[in-house]
């Protein structure tokens, strides 16, 4: 996947949202805890654009790159 640097920025946002969320929510960090929380914020973002940064996010922590 190739990505520009905002877009890059935005995926790494989310991804320490997600991790942020599961520290305040004293959820283990495991990565398929990170997953549910990414796909959950990202469902609750609503529109499009925020939506698919969490969804690629979370793509990309399911591949492991």
């Amino acid at each position: 996947m190739k990505f520009n640097d905002e877009h890059t920025g935005l995926i790494g946002l989310a991804i320490g949202a997600a991790v942020i969320g599961l520290i305040a929510e004293r959820t283990p960090i495991n990565r398929d805890s990170i997953i549910d929380e990414i796909e959950r914020q990202g469902k609750n973002r609503g529109d499009g654009v925020e939506e698919d940064v969490f969804l690629k996010a979370a793509e990309l922590v399911r591949k492991g790159l």
